[in-house]
Formats: structure tokens, sequence, C-alpha cells
């Protein structure tokens, strides 16, 4: 394989969230350098897609003592309310039976580094989702932090023992883990030997979940004029409010790096530029300083027409963000993006297949990508086709509901020419019954201009 897979997000798993019961928590759903979405609305594709997002945010919580931020601060990537709100609830699940909240991730091994897969189980405590339990494993070894009936939390790991006390093993709220992911600096002491093994898996983890990117289905609208500090932005919004910034800023950025050379002045803006170019919007984007102030507008270049990005169709402004993240982000990001092909004519739609191929085999940037377009999903079936894709650097699922309203995943297993063996009923609508339907509406209607 061209593209460098390692400490890539290999797999997840969730058990209770939302539309998802327990159908993906063993074995879960293999991702890939790029990953596909696709079914009806409100099927449960979104869930899938927080799961990661629900841990960065967490991560980067100010709270270290939080267990999991299911949101609510307009910082935050999503805003999923209330536990109870959060929890899958099957029709047919007896009243006393457990409300847990699983999480899983695996992340693939990096060198001689084996994978490392999480694991955290939460249950409500009060209004709030409580830990009970997270694990890290790695190859056969297995660290973890286990909550007790009385709140505190008793380690376990590779030759470790624990103390006891009265007779039972020492359990200590000082060994809750911080924000779900790291071990606290308690229980790394406590554990010894096996502390800095666990502190390891633990940073990569922590690594990989900082380094998530989120691109939702709402973008920034265009604006006349862009005021900008000089600073360039530490990340792009999660409506990609801050993509224009970051533009501005390697406009003006001086380096001894050459022009389109990545850290160069220009790069990020020549980059761009080509991409508008190969989706087939634009020629050229142009920044421009008005006078002395600290405004500057965006020039749409198409032929020998320039026109500020207000005066030009809605979907250049709306494809910017994600042709920016793609290059902006630093190597081994995973992106997360919601419908990214919105706004878009079906040519520049299947452009975006190959943006997100190539800069997964390029930059080592993965994809998990929620999309209801067609165009783009066949534009990776093609690329497969002409050997540009393999079917190991991509995945593709199917999301719907079955008849008792349950929600299903449904891999679609792609082989060496592209081509899908078993298709879900009306995977894209139910294209052939729209033609025969055109037909006999067209051929009653002559019938009667006839009689």
């Amino acid at each position: 394989m061209d593209y460098d897979a390692r400490g890539m997000i290999s797999r997840l798993r969730i058990k209770n969230l939302k539309a998802w019961g327990e159908q993906l928590w063993s074995p879960g759903v293999e991702l890939a350098p790029v990953t596909l979405l696709l079914g009806p609305n409100s099927a449960g594709k979104t869930s899938l897609l927080q799961v990661p997002l629900l841990l960065k945010q967490t991560f980067e919580s100010p709270d270290r003592t939080l267990d999991l931020n299911l949101g609510g601060q307009p910082t935050d990537l999503v805003d999923l309310g209330g536990f109870e709100s959060v929890l899958h609830s099957a029709p047919d699940a007896p009243s006393k039976a457990p409300r847990e909240l699983g999480i899983g991730v695996t992340l693939r091994g990096e060198g001689p580094h084996p994978d490392v897969e999480y694991e955290s189980v939460y249950a409500i405590a009060g209004r709030a989702p409580a830990l009970q339990s997270m694990s890290l494993r790695a190859g056969d070894e297995v660290f973890a932090a286990r909550r007790q009936a009385k709140g505190g939390y008793l380690l376990e790991a590779p030759g470790y023992v624990a103390k006891r006390v009265g007779g039972r093993p020492d359990a200590k709220r000082a060994f809750q883990p911080e924000r779900s992911i790291s071990f606290s600096p308690e229980a790394i002491i406590e554990l010894g030997g096996a502390g800095r093994a666990a502190q390891d898996h633990s940073l990569r983890f922590r690594q990989a979940v900082s380094q998530i990117a989120y691109l939702g289905p709402l973008r920034e609208r265009p604006e006349r004029s862009y005021l900008w500090s000089g600073v360039e932005p530490g990340n792009l919004g999660k409506r990609g409010e801050y993509a224009v910034h970051a533009l501005l800023a390697s406009d003006a950025a001086r380096t001894n790096q050459r022009d389109g050379q990545e850290g160069g002045r220009r790069w990020l803006v020549q980059r761009v530029s080509v991409w508008l170019k190969t989706l087939g919007v634009a020629d050229e984007l142009v920044l421009e300083r008005q006078g002395n102030s600290r405004h500057y507008e965006l020039i749409i270049v198409r032929g020998r027409q320039r026109a500020n990005l207000m005066d030009v169709g809605f979907g250049i402004s709306q494809v910017l963000p994600m042709l920016v993240l793609a290059h902006f982000v630093p190597k081994g990001t995973t992106i997360v993006a919601e419908e990214p092909e919105i706004h878009l004519h079906p040519r520049a739609q299947a452009g975006l297949a190959e943006l997100m191929v190539e800069i997964a085999r390029r930059r080592g940037v993965q994809f998990l990508v929620e999309t209801h377009s067609e165009h783009l999903f066949r534009r990776l079936q093609t690329l497969i086709a002409a050997e540009r894709l393999t079917p190991e650097e991509c995945r593709l699922y199917f999301v719907d509901r079955d008849g008792d309203g349950a929600t299903q995943l449904t891999p679609l297993l792609v082989d060496e020419y592209g081509s899908v063996d078993t298709w879900p009923e009306d995977f894209f609508g139910d294209a052939i019954g729209e033609v025969e339907r055109q037909t006999d509406h067209r051929l009653a209607r002559e019938r009667r201009a006839r009689g």
C-alpha cells in the first residue's frame, strides 16, 4: 500500500449510543484511510461520527475530572444533551437492564509498537456520566482502572499486584483516570515499572485524539471582506469559519521555502487553487488587501473574470473549508466531515473523492466522512478500477433501519475492479423505478392525446 497507516484509527466500537445498541460493540466498525458512511437521514450515521468527537472534546475540556463531555458550550464540537438522552433505548429492553454507554477505539501500531485498543464504559451518576472502567490493551498487555462500589478505582497492569487494605485490594479515588483517557499521576506512580508503559500507550492515544479535526454540515456564509489580525489560527472551526484566515496566514508567510512548497509562502493558497480548478469551480483564488486596512477580499478567478467570493456560486464558499482543512491539518490527522459535497454540482462532488485519496496517500491524513453523494461514491469505484486506489484503502458502509426500526450497518464489499456485489435496497433511491414511472406517465398522456 502506498499510504502510511501507522497510528491511524483502525476500528470504532460503541454500545448503547443513541441509535446503536450493542450491534457495533463487537467486533465494531473497521476504518481505512478513506471511510464513507452512506444511507438515509436519521439512520445512525452521525452517531458513529460523534464517537471520536466526544473523546476529543472531553480530552480538551478544562475540567480534568470530567469523565465525558457531552457538549453544551460554544467551543464544543457536538452537543448531545443529557446522559439519559444519549443512551440507546431498545423497546424490548428489560426495565432494570444496565444503562451503560461504551466507547472503543483501536489505533494501528507504529513501528515496534503494537496496536492500542482503548475502551471506556460509563454509567449515570446523578445526572452526569461516570466512568466505570477505562482500559488500554497493547498486544497481550492490559492496563486498566475499574471503578469500585465506594467510588475508588482499582488498577490492573502486567506484573502489578494491588496493595490490600482491610483484606481488600486498595482502590482509591486518586486513581480515577483524567478525562477518561489518561492514567492519573498517582496511578502511574502506584503501578511502578508498569506505569511507564501505561503512560506511553496513553500518550499515543492522547496524541491521536488531539489530532482529530471536524468539519460539520453547516459552513460559514461568505463575506464581502475578512478582518485578519495577522495571527495564524490553530484550527479552522467546526463551521470552517477560520479557513480564510489560514489562507491569509499562508499568503503572508515569509520563509526560506519556495512558493508552493508546504510551509513556504502562499503554498496553501496555491494548493487550494489547484483543487478549485480540479473540481471545475474556479481557476484561481487570490487574496487582496483593501488599502492599508486589516481587511482582505477573497477573489475568485475564472478565465478572464474576477469576482468577490460573495458574488460567485455559493458552493465555492462551502467547499473551501474542506479544501483548506485537507492541507492545513498536520500529517496523521483524522478528519471527520459531514456532507462535504453540500451545494456542489455532480462533477465537483466526484472530485472530492480524488482529493481524499490524494491527501490520504500523500499526507497520511485519514478521512471519516458522512455523505449523501452518489457521485463521490461512484468516483471512488472508478479510482479503484483505474488502480489509483485499492479496496483495502477504503471502507464503505450503508446505514439504514430494518423493518422493526433497528439500525443496521452493511459493509459494501468492493472488488479490485470497483464493483459492489450486493447493493442494499434503494441504495441511492429508485432510479430505475423513476424512469419506469416517467415512461408510464408519458405513454398515458400520449394515449389521452390521441383519443
